[in-house]
């Protein structure tokens, strides 16, 4: 262990609010509780699930993504002829997020055209976290509102790999998510530190009729929205909300995408922090460009995320390998857990969320707990030779903390702190988590 910090100070840990919310949003008790266990350091939360209550350690989330929905039922009556979102019936209900605006008659927030009542679930979740000491907060977009589209769906164009906003509609696209995150500071007091305008962008997989909300955008459309959404914010007096690009499927793709869009120098100035994925599919991302993000981000003087990343493996082996690689090789100062609530092995929690029904914590939960925990906020990271050591350093309160995953059989490693302290403590607090058990 180096007593040299890597530059990095660590921002948190988080997830994302869609669509766990959707269902347990505004479900009375239960949203508190679940709010209690992913948002705050308790030592032992109680949450009811379906059919039993479970005692677990909070997680102590402390940052939260709020999805900018697209999707709406009204009816626009476009010169005489009545036009509607085309619904994808392969997209679950709980996977549908409403748009704020409705329409295309007013860009004015206090008008008709938009609905400030949208959403509840997801936004009584948002300020259940606030509440509760959430101190970071993004609101990421995963497609336009449906009347803003080519096909008129959210659930991907006729062809996935095509851009799917209307190019007429670029402007208002970028409006209407500066919109959103001037209203919900105004109307609700929350405060939006990070926009973000796409969600996998360069992914051929968004395609009519979608699972889920999702849109195809070319890199000069992603740089387009970029500048606009910038000038957007700025006239609504929200210099201080970043955007945030451009939430790629992989590390290799965050990479590809960053490169073409670093060269124009306008969109390098719009920018303020890159995000990627940690993972391809629901398989973990194990492929060569981690460092090579981390330089580019690092040479543009951008912060970099794992702003969504999930895994099928229940054990929390691979969700362990993730977060040493992405701390020690891409140098990320925030990792973010897509869905907590999820079947079989993608959540932390088991969920099937389309019955409502919420079962047993993975063990991957207590595994996210030995970081999330541990590993806090405004700590210092610190480099150690071994991709499978985290380590940081609260210089305040002197604490170091060390996560290490030992993915194979037991063994006896030496860790060397003589950097910083001159003689051992009386003890050590040691925290295992087995696998296997």
């Amino acid at each position: 262990m180096s007593a040299q910090p890597t530059g990095v100070v660590w921002e948190g840990w988080g997830t994302s609010l869609a669509w766990w919310t959707n269902v347990y949003g505004d479900t009375e008790y239960v949203n508190e509780e679940l709010a209690e266990l992913f948002f705050t350091m308790n030592g032992s939360s109680l949450v009811r699930n379906t059919a039993e209550v479970l005692k677990l350690p909070a997680l102590g989330f402390n940052i939260a993504r709020y999805n900018i929905g697209g999707s709406s039922t009204n009816v626009i009556d476009d010169s005489g002829e009545e036009i509607a979102m085309k619904t994808s019936k392969e997209m679950l209900a709980y996977k549908t997020t409403e748009s704020f605006w409705l329409d295309w008659f007013s860009t004015d927030p206090s008008t008709k055209s938009w609905n400030w009542d949208a959403d509840a679930k997801q936004r009584k979740m948002l300020s259940l976290a606030v509440g509760l000491g959430v101190n970071i907060l993004e609101a990421y977009s995963n497609s336009p509102p449906w009347w803003m589209t080519k096909n008129r769906a959210t659930a991907g164009g006729d062809k996935g790999g095509e851009d799917n906003l209307m190019t007429s509609n670029i402007d208002q696209f970028a409006l209407y998510l500066a919109t959103v995150v001037s209203e919900t500071q105004a109307r609700w007091g929350v405060n939006f530190n990070y926009i973000e305008p796409f969600n996998e962008p360069m992914s051929t997989e968004w395609e009519f009729p979608g699972t889920q909300e999702g849109c195809h955008f070319e890199v000069a459309t992603q740089s387009e929205v970029v500048k606009r959404l910038r000038s957007h914010l700025d006239k609504l007096k929200l210099q201080s909300v970043n955007v945030s690009v451009s939430d790629e499927n992989s590390p290799t793709q965050a990479l590809t995408t960053l490169t073409d869009m670093m060269k124009n120098t306008a969109v390098l100035g719009a920018v303020g922090k890159v995000n990627t994925h940690g993972n391809d599919g629901v398989a973990a991302y194990r492929g060569p460009d981690r460092a090579a993000l981390k330089k580019l981000a690092s040479d543009s003087s951008l912060k970099l995320w794992d702003s969504n990343y999930i895994d099928d493996d229940a054990s929390g082996l691979t969700l362990a390998q993730s977060i040493s690689q992405d701390i020690n090789e891409m140098g990320v100062s925030a990792f973010v857990y897509d869905q907590v609530l999820n079947s079989g092995g993608l959540g932390l929690i088991q969920a099937n969320l389309w019955v409502n029904w919420m079962g047993e914590a993975n063990l991957k939960y207590y595994v996210m707990a030995h970081y999330s925990r541990h590993i806090r906020p405004g700590m210092e990271m610190i480099g150690t030779d071994d991709v499978n050591t985290v380590a940081a350093y609260d210089s305040t309160n002197f604490v170091l903390a060390i996560v290490r995953v030992n993915p194979g059989a037991e063994e006896t490693k030496q860790m060397n702190l003589q950097d910083f302290m001159t003689a051992l403590p009386n003890s050590v607090d040691k925290l295992p988590t087995r696998i296997d058990s």
